[in-house]
């Protein structure tokens, strides 16, 4: 019984911080996708977050003032680097890589 309701506490925490996402507010879904992590270490979506973690920095950074971008895409980087060290084969690593590339291409022209 308690692992059923904290597998669905774990379900709620994930969708509502991918729901901050799909809004469009980056800052707050990284926050959210963050305590996510913290909250439940050992989720079954732990790679659906970290990739999320980078994608929502790397939008954020790409939507953030041009005094910001190039401080916001290192952020992002780092957590693309959290992201690859633990799923180097994930499902997401093609459009990672991607946002990756454009998020150093970046960084180089500030």
């Amino acid at each position: 019984m308690i692992d059923k309701l904290r597998d669905k506490l774990e379900m709620k925490s994930y969708y509502n911080s991918k729901l901050y996402y799909e809004l469009g507010d980056y800052k707050a879904a990284i926050i959210a996708l963050k305590n996510a992590i913290k909250d439940f270490p050992d989720t079954k979506f732990r790679e659906e977050i970290l990739f999320y973690i980078f994608e929502s920095s790397f939008l954020y950074a790409k939507n953030s003032i041009i005094k910001k971008k190039k401080e916001r895409y290192i952020k992002a980087l780092d957590e693309y680097y959290v992201f690859i060290d633990e799923f180097d084969s994930s499902k997401f690593l093609k459009k990672a890589e991607k946002n990756f590339d454009v998020a150093v291409k970046k960084i180089e022209s500030y």
